[in-house]
Order: structure tokens, then C-alpha cells, then sequence
């Protein structure tokens, strides 16, 4: 529909057009237009709406937008948008660009200091405008104050407190100010709330975002003083994006883009393919070592993939509870881990029983009268339940070990955990074959 607007109507009607359009419509058919159409709809838009036509982009889209503009029209956008989207833009632009838009902005600036906090840090995620009043201020003046500067802010739904210093006190409900009657002071119906700190993990203030059913969380300094706040649709950008990142991760995959095509995307994902093929080699290297055994009693490759299949299944189901528990800031990490153990435990006794009478019965059909189908039989279940024993231990161990070591324990992925457990599945299995019918 916009394109053809833009093809076919005079300004005056795309004009009014573009005026009563939402911007997250606009945004959903901009990116059809060519560069001389872009251009005819900015000549169109006032400020306000570019911002937020901005704003609605995804911000690798919106900065390769931005860009189109001349430096002191970027600066005249950014100041229009909220702070957090204008990071989120800025963060994908290239760096020699970055810079020249932060010196036009100027380190005071409000993006300036949202900018330099990590990416991981809640500082990175949070709004800088917000409603503040004073414990000794009537509820009368403050209503006023929040209905001044409503406008400029992203959220009145909570309203902040603080002291003459700025550091943080509580927080006042926008429906209970507006039920409060004069004479009555902020500090008579102030309530507490949770809150984070701006140098806090984001994953974790999400978390707590979801926890406590709030839509706005207060963001302090270390000195206590209220420096921002995080909005409830911020929290689930960021779940979005770590939920896509995470399962990336536990796939074995490079981060994705949309943007790049087939042959950009085979040669981005080669190395990690390359690399998941490399762990592979000891598999072939622990099979070479028992080859001794393999040739006297061949029947046991047929019972590999169901060693090595049982094993990787156990540890993929542990390793999603454990970034599970991770993810979500759960406590009890011992508690779940004996929890698994003894799942693996049980259901390894099970599946050993239940193959051990499967295998004993297929033997007994193909196995040559020198061969001893119970022994057989009791390899297969037993190795079975030592991998399943086995398999939770190591899905456990890994991801633990890498947090504590305080690296993302979503890299401990699908494919190189199991390969990992597939080595340690085969010397279990080979090592009881050989212990137990090595004298065949």
C-alpha cells in the first residue's frame, strides 16, 4: 500500500497518508521502497515520526537507514528517539561512524552514557527518561509534574522517588497518585519495589522483571542514586534475543543473519562445522583402539548407535534443564543435580533391562555357537546403564564449570556435548566388551 501511495499519489494525499499511518505499519513497508522513494517520504515526515518510524526497525535496518542522512539530520533523529533504541541503532553502525555521531551528541549526552556501559549489562538495556518526585512534595504539585512531563517520558505508569541527592527511596503507582487527595505528601503513599543495579547481568534483571510481575524496574548506581529504569518491553526484546541467541549456541551455530545469503551463510557456518567435524576424529580413534575386540565379536557394531544414541538423548534433555535453571536465576543447582543423577540412574536400570532382553533374543538368532549370547546381551545393558549414568554427570559438570569460570554456559551445545559423551559412551562399551568377552 505505501508503495503505491508513493508511486502514484501527490504529496498532499501521501502527506496525510503518512500522518495517520502508524509507524509500525510504516515500518513493515518501507523497506520495499527504492532510495529515491525513501526519500520522498522524508521530505514528508516530520521529525517526530522519522524517530519513530526509526525506532520500529530492527537496528541493523535502522542504521543502515540512518546513514542516509547528513550528520546534523542523524543527531536531530537520535534525540527523538527513546535512549535505549538509539544505543541499539548506534551499537550497528560502523565504528568510524559511531564516533562521529558521539562527538556531535557529546559525552553529556544521555545516549553518550547509556553507550558506554557492556552489552550484557543492564545498564545497556535501560531508559534514562522517567518521572521522578520528592517524598515532602503534595500530591497535588506531583500530579501536575507528571502530567507536565508526560510527554518526554517513556512510561508513567510508575512513578519514582527519590531524594534532594537522587538516590532512590521507592516507588508511587500512576492509579494511586490519582486517587490520592490533597493535603496528603509522596512520602504517605510511597510503596517499595525491587530493583537493579546498572553494572547487574541483563539476564538477570530480566528475570527479575518476570519474577516480580512489574512493568517498570528501577536502575541504581552503586552510590544508590537512580540512573534509569527498565520497561517491561525492553525485558522481552532482550528474551528474544537471548532465547535466539542461547538456542544458536546449544545448536552449535554462528550468530545468524537474515540478511546474508547462501553462499555467506555456508562460509560463516564452515568453521564451526569444521571444528564439530575435528571432534569427531576421536570417536574413529577409541573405535581403532578396540578393533581387536570388533573383529572377534563383529555383532557389537550393530549395537553401537543404540550406545551412543541413548547416551547423547540423556545428555541434551540435562543439558536443557541445566541452561534452563541457569537462565532463569533458579536456586538449587546441587538439588537438580541429584535429581538427574538419580533420574539417570533409574532409567539407565530400565533401558539396560529392557535392551539386555531385546539383544539377548535378537542374539540368540545370528550369533555363531562360539559366542555367548548372555554375555553378549549383558555388555549391551550394562554399558547402557553406565552411559546414562554417565551422561547426566557430564551435562551437569560442563555447563557449571564454564559459569563459574564466568563463560556463557549455553556454549557447552548439543553437538560438542554429546560428541564428548560418544567418546566416553565407547570406551564404556568397548572397555566392558573387552573386560567381559576378550577371552572369546
Amino acid at each position: 500500500m505505501l508503495k503505491e501511495m508513493v508511486q502514484y499519489a501527490n504529496d498532499e494525499v501521501l502527506k496525510e497518508y503518512l500522518k495517520d499511518i502508524h509507524a509500525h505499519d510504516m515500518s513493515l513497508l518501507f523497506l520495499d521502497l527504492s532510495k529515491e522513494e525513501r526519500h520522498r517520504v522524508y521530505a514528508l515526515l516530520d521529525i517526530e515520526k522519522l524517530a519513530d518510524l526509526v525506532s520500529y526497525l530492527d537496528a541493523d535496518e535502522a542504521a543502515d537507514l540512518i546513514v542516509e542522512f547528513d550528520l546534523n539530520r542523524q543527531k536531530e533523529i537520535v534525540e527523538m528517539m527513546e535512549p535505549d533504541d538509539a544505543v541499539d541503532m548506534i551499537q550497528e553502525l560502523e565504528e568510524d561512524e559511531q564516533e562521529e555521531l558521539l562527538d556531535l551528541l557529546g559525552e553529556e549526552s544521555e545516549i553518550a552514557q547509556l553507550i558506554s556501559y557492556d552489552e550484557d549489562e543492564t545498564g545497556s538495556a535501560m531508559t534514562n527518561l522517567f518521572v521522578v518526585v520528592y517524598p515532602d512534595m503534595d500530591v497535588k504539585k506531583a500530579t501536575k509534574k507528571v502530567i507536565a512531563e508526560a510527554t518526554d517520558v517513556e512510561s508513567i505508569n510508575t512513578i519514582f522517588v527519590t531524594d534532594s541527592d537522587g538516590k532512590y527511596i521507592g516507588v508511587v503507582p500512576l492509579r494511586r497518585l490519582l486517587k490520592a487527595k490533597t493535603p496528603l505528601n509522596i512520602s504517605e503513599i510511597i510503596e517499595e519495589s525491587p530493583f537493579a543495579y546498572d553494572k547487574d547481568p541483563i539476564e538477570l534483571t530480566v528475570s527479575a522483571i518476570r519474577n516480580y510481575a512489574i512493568y517498570e524496574m528501577p536502575v541504581l548506581n552503586d552510590n544508590h542514586q537512580l540512573v534509569g529504569m527498565i520497561t517491561l518491553d525492553d525485558a522481552l526484546d532482550i528474551y528474544q534475543e537471548e532465547a535466539q541467541e542461547d538456542f544458536e549456541k546449544l545448536a552449535g551455530l554462528p550468530e545468524t543473519d537474515e540478511e546474508k545469503g547462501a553462499i555467506q551463510t555456508a562460509f560463516h557456518r564452515l568453521p564451526w562445522l569444521l571444528s564439530l567435524l575435528a571432534l569427531s576424529f576421536p570417536l574413529a580413534l577409541v573405535t581403532r583402539e578396540f578393533e581387536h575386540i570388533l573383529a572377534s565379536v563383529a555383532i557389537l557394531i550393530i549395537f553401537q548407535p543404540l550406545i551412543l544414541g541413548s547416551a547423547g538423548n540423556v545428555a541434551t534433555q540435562t543439558l536443557a534443564v541445566t541452561l534452563k535453571m541457569f537462565s532463569s536465576h533458579e536456586k538449587g543447582i546441587l538439588k537438580n543435580s541429584y535429581r538427574e543423577i538419580l533420574t539417570g540412574i533409574m532409567s539407565g536400570l530400565v533401558i539396560g533391562v529392557i535392551a539386555f532382553l531385546i539383544t539377548l533374543i535378537f542374539t540368540n538368532f545370528i550369533t555363531s555357537p562360539t559366542q555367548n549370547p548372555i554375555v553378549i546381551s549383558l555388555v549391551v545393558g550394562m554399558s547402557l546403564w553406565f552411559t546414562v549414568i554417565f551422561s547426566p554427570i557430564i551435562a551437569i559438570l560442563i555447563p557449571v564449570t564454564l559459569r563459574s569460570l564466568k563463560m556463557d554456559p549455553a556454549v557447552a551445545s548439543g553437538p560438542f556435548i554429546t560428541t564428548l559423551i560418544d567418546v566416553a559412551a565407547l570406551f564404556i562399551y568397548f572397555g566392558l566388551a573387552t573386560l567381559m568377552l576378550g577371552g572369546i
